[in-house]
């Protein structure tokens, strides 16, 4: 009886026991659960992973400058080149042609305007002695003049005289006949008279002459003042024809700056690589003619790569520039890279509601799930190796915040009172 009794009471604690065990496993696995889902949402928010991402790069067209034929190709498609290295050169023959005809018209220029420099020298040669006749004419004048003086003088004199013998020609002549002086007397008086005529007559005469005299210095004075006007005209004339402006000589810049150009134009021939990269899409050959401004071929930047995720907008919250992150790309096994964001993209185009014809386009629709809109955010590639390929697939994963912008200090305004 008693041992039944112990084996009933030993079967009852062993049923006690599986329920508290039970018990505690299930609030065991509601908590684990429930520390998993905070988990997972935290890692969700604060550490966000997307693989809807593709590996970017810089890349550019590489077209030439100049059009012609292409005579060498230095690379082939897939092939990495270094910075300045020479990719292909363009036939350079008429290029070179126009660089030397641009240097024969500079050397013909430099010699147009040291003979119109010589031209402006003879120009100024000319003033100067137009100058000198000027007042050479100008001390006849005077010289003229001054003897104009003197035959007004001498004029004034002789009709003095004339006058002072005619008077007294004309007292002396009437006393004769009253036989009050002698006829020598008379015939003496006369003569003084005559002379003192022929005196009055040769003083105008010089006037006469010294007065000509003026004139034709005048004269000579305004031709001599006509060529000085002509040959400072000259001057002018051949001072444009040279193009001097101050240390700068038109003419000749203007040959220089063509003859620079015929140089740049011949140095485009020859096509450089911009930077560090990879020749892709390369389908020309040697005979090609190539256009200028006309892509070839396509050069990447292998030396900085990116990764372009899109996160959903729910998830941008705690992604921010400089925020690090794990790169993993699918075609090398999931190796893993680091990176950095270098910031999360500000605009994609709406999917509905844009306008159209100035008009909101709102299509009838009803949606019962709203999806989230994705938005791009770059990643920079820390430790790239040679195994990046642009397109190629990604996953990333943010690993946490970055840091935090400075909040840029307000400077407060001076307000002021309207009423004061």
């Amino acid at each position: 009886m008693q041992t039944l009794l112990l084996s009933k009471l030993e079967q009852t604690s062993k049923s006690l026991d599986r329920k508290r065990i039970g018990k505690v496993l299930g609030v065991s696995i509601i908590v684990g659960a429930g520390i998993m889902c905070l988990l997972a949402l935290r890692v969700y928010v604060h550490e966000p992973e997307t693989d809807d991402a593709t590996v970017r790069a810089n890349f550019v067209g590489i077209a030439p400058h100049a059009s012609g034929h292409v005579v060498e190709l230095r690379v082939r498609d897939n092939q990495s080149v270094r910075e300045g290295d020479l990719l292909f050169v363009v036939d350079p023959r008429p290029y070179e042609h126009a660089v030397a005809l641009a240097k024969a018209r500079l050397a013909l220029t430099r010699k147009d305007v040291a003979a119109l420099q010589k031209a402006v020298q003879v120009a100024e040669a000319a003033i100067g002695r137009a100058e000198a006749q000027v007042n050479a004419s100008a001390a006849d004048i005077s010289r003229a003049e001054a003897q104009t003086i003197a035959a007004e003088a001498s004029v004034e004199r002789a009709q003095g005289q004339f006058k002072e013998a005619d008077n007294h020609y004309h007292r002396i002549e009437p006393l004769l006949s009253k036989q009050l002086t002698t006829p020598d007397v008379v015939e003496a008086a006369e003569t003084r008279r005559l002379v003192a005529e022929t005196g009055v007559r040769e003083a105008q005469k010089a006037l006469t002459a010294a007065r000509s005299v003026v004139e034709a210095a005048r004269a000579q004075k305004v031709a001599a003042e006509a060529a000085l006007a002509q040959a400072k005209a000259e001057r002018l004339r051949s001072e444009d024809a040279v193009g001097q402006d101050g240390n700068l000589n038109a003419r000749i810049s203007q040959a220089e700056a063509q003859l620079a150009e015929a140089e740049l134009d011949l140095s485009y021939c020859y096509v450089h690589a911009p930077f560090t990269g990879k020749v892709v899409n390369l389908n020309i050959s040697v005979g090609e003619f190539a256009h200028a401004g006309v892509q070839v071929f396509t050069l990447v930047d292998t030396g900085t790569w990116y990764v372009v995720a899109n996160f959903r907008e729910t998830q941008l919250q705690h992604i921010r520039e400089g925020s690090p992150a794990e790169v993993f790309l699918q075609f090398t096994g999931g190796k893993r890279f680091h990176g950095r964001v270098v910031g999360p993209g500000w605009a994609v185009i709406p999917e509905y509601g844009t306008s159209t014809l100035g008009l909101p386009n709102v299509p009838r629709n009803l949606d019962w799930v709203r999806l989230a809109q994705r938005f791009p955010v770059r990643v920079r590639i820390d430790n790239p190796d040679d195994s990046f390929r642009m397109g190629a697939s990604a996953v990333v994963r943010i690993c946490g915040p970055g840091p935090k912008a400075p909040v840029a200090a307000i400077t407060p305004t001076s307000s002021r009172n309207p009423k004061s």
